[in-house]
C-alpha cells in the first residue's frame, strides 16, 4: 500500500487525499513448458504483495483431464476440434472438474520452512529462490499443469495463483514432435 505521506497543506497530520492500494500479484513468465523426461525442471513464478508478512507459497498440481501425447504426436480426434472451435476459451485437457483428475500438493514454503507433499517425498522437489519449484528428474506422470498459490495473511485483493502446464516428453516422441512441425 502506498500512501501519500501529507495532503495538499504539506501538514504531515493531514489525512491522505490519494491511496494507491496494489494487492497481491501472481505471474508466471511461462504459460507452457515441453521438458524432457528424466532432465530436471523449473517452473517459475513470481509474486508482489503489499503485505508485511512472510507469504505462503503452495505448489499444487492438477493432471490433464484426458491423455495430452496424441495432441503432442499430432493426432487429435476430431470430435476434440469440434468442440474446441464451438468454445474457443474451452480446453478438453485442461477444462474439466478437480474430481475428474489427479490433484495433490507438491510443496509448500514458509519462510525458509519447505514442505514437500506425500507423493513428492521421495523425489528431488524444493521451492527456490522466492517461488520456482525446482524438480530434480521428470517423470512421465509429471505432465499436467502446476499451480502456484500464493497465500498471505494480510493480503487478500489482486490475484494470487497462476498456472504453468508441463508437457513431459520422451526422446522418441520429442523427435515426433518436431518431425511433424517440418
Amino acid at each position: 500500500v502506498t500512501l501519500s505521506e501529507t495532503g495538499s497543506s504539506g501538514n504531515p497530520n493531514a489525512i491522505p487525499r490519494t491511496a494507491e492500494v496494489e494487492g497481491l500479484q501472481v505471474t508466471v513468465p511461462e504459460k507452457k513448458k515441453v521438458a524432457m523426461l528424466f532432465q530436471p525442471a523449473l517452473l517459475r513464478c513470481h509474486f508482489s504483495t503489499s503485505s508485511t508478512q512472510p507469504a505462503v507459497v503452495q505448489w499444487r498440481y492438477k493432471s490433464y483431464c484426458q491423455d495430452r501425447m496424441g495432441e503432442a504426436l499430432g493426432m487429435v480426434t476430431s470430435g476434440l476440434q469440434t468442440m474446441s472451435k464451438r468454445n474457443l476459451d474451452w480446453d478438453p485437457y485442461l477444462d474439466c472438474v478437480d474430481s475428474r483428475r489427479t490433484v495433490r500438493v507438491v510443496a509448500s514454503k514458509q519462510g525458509s520452512a519447505i514442505t514437500i507433499g506425500d507423493f513428492y517425498k521421495e523425489r528431488d522437489v524444493s521451492i527456490v529462490h522466492d517461488a520456482d519449484l525446482q524438480i530434480g528428474k521428470l517423470m512421465w506422470g509429471d505432465s499436467g499443469l502446476y499451480y502456484c498459490l500464493i497465500i498471505t495473511p494480510d493480503d487478500v485483493e489482486g490475484k494470487n495463483e497462476e498456472s504453468v502446464e508441463l508437457l513431459v516428453l520422451g526422446e522418441a516422441s520429442c523427435q515426433a514432435v518436431f518431425s511433424a512441425d517440418t
